[in-house]
């Protein structure tokens, strides 16, 4: 389960606030946290603690937080032989709130993640010869996501894409894309086509018209719905106590990779993968939100529910 993840690394600035302020509105008491985040970081960290082989290729910046990054994916068993060092920009920052509710908004500043640019591929090529399975998001240069896509592509490896924050994606490269991962609100964007709740099957038919073999679609507390070209899966979501949906999409993603690395994406698959997002909710901040491979083991058993493949 050889998993390649090419991505944005961030240091997460979190202010824990009892509702989202509104434009122009300051809200008190907020308690902060600062955690290790970054849409790449957070895939690569929840596709290793849940069984993979993962590299990781990400753009530090020309401040201490590189030197903890690289220690704290090492620690995680991650390899960083590919990891890129900008000695021009920071580390990419995320501002964070997060209400208690669990709902959150971030606002981004990629500083080194912006440096990962498509002539750095040479570098690093080897090591999609020996993937299994390429995990990329929207947090680094659109360019770069192309031409790593379609590398892979030509090399005969699987590509999952998850484009968030949403972007537009062209025919070239979502042909290239075999599992296309969206939440309901990037999958309308993408689509072009509003979501209104019961329209799933319309939105995901035109991702997979526009290319994308398998189109999944996240839900939140209500599950995720997938659709390719032989079946429809519907799964619901768990009902656990959410306090915060940071890093639950990254946790899907990376647990996701994991399982798609070594058979083609089914029922089981998809239920892993939720799983492993539900348990991410019920913890605060996004890389210690990601759960173990026995935590989500273990939750599958208490839910009843059996696999068909083993680890």
């Amino acid at each position: 389960m050889k998993v390649v993840v090419i991505g944005s690394s961030n240091i997460d600035m979190v202010a824990q606030v009892n509702h989202l302020p509104a434009p122009g509105e300051t809200v008190g008491d907020a308690s902060f946290m600062q955690s290790l985040g970054g849409k790449g970081a957070n895939q690569a960290v929840a596709a290793a603690r849940l069984g993979g082989s993962v590299t990781f290729i990400t753009s530090l910046g020309n401040d201490m937080y590189a030197e903890i990054l690289k220690k704290h994916f090492k620690k995680e068993g991650i390899t960083t032989d590919y990891i890129i060092d900008d000695v021009n920009q920071p580390t990419g920052t995320a501002l964070i709130f997060v209400a208690d509710s669990g709902e959150n908004c971030i606002a981004v500043a990629p500083g080194a993640n912006y440096s990962l640019l498509p002539g750095s591929i040479i570098h690093f090529s080897k090591v999609i010869d020996e993937a299994d399975i390429i995990v990329m998001q929207a947090e680094i240069p659109y360019e770069t996501i192309k031409r790593i896509a379609l590398l892979a592509k030509q090399k005969g490896k699987k590509v999952l894409f998850n484009p968030a924050p949403a972007c537009l994606i062209d025919e070239e490269l979502m042909k290239a894309i075999d599992i296309l991962v969206v939440n309901e609100l990037e999958a309308a964007f993408i689509s072009g086509i509003e979501y209104t709740g019961n329209n799933l099957e319309e939105i995901a038919l035109s991702l997979l018209q526009a290319g994308a073999r398998n189109a999944v679609i996240t839900l939140g507390s209500q599950g995720v719905y997938m659709k390719n070209d032989k079946e429809i899966i519907q799964l619901p979501g768990y009902k656990v106590n959410a306090i915060d949906t940071i890093a639950a999409g990254d946790t899907f993603c990376g647990a996701l990779a994991v399982i798609c690395a070594q058979r083609e994406i089914d029922r089981d698959a998809l239920s892993f993968a939720n799983a492993a997002a539900a348990i991410a909710v019920t913890r605060s901040g996004a890389q210690p939100s990601i759960p173990t491979l026995d935590e989500v083991k273990h939750f599958m058993l208490e839910k009843e529910l059996a696999l068909s493949f083993n680890f």
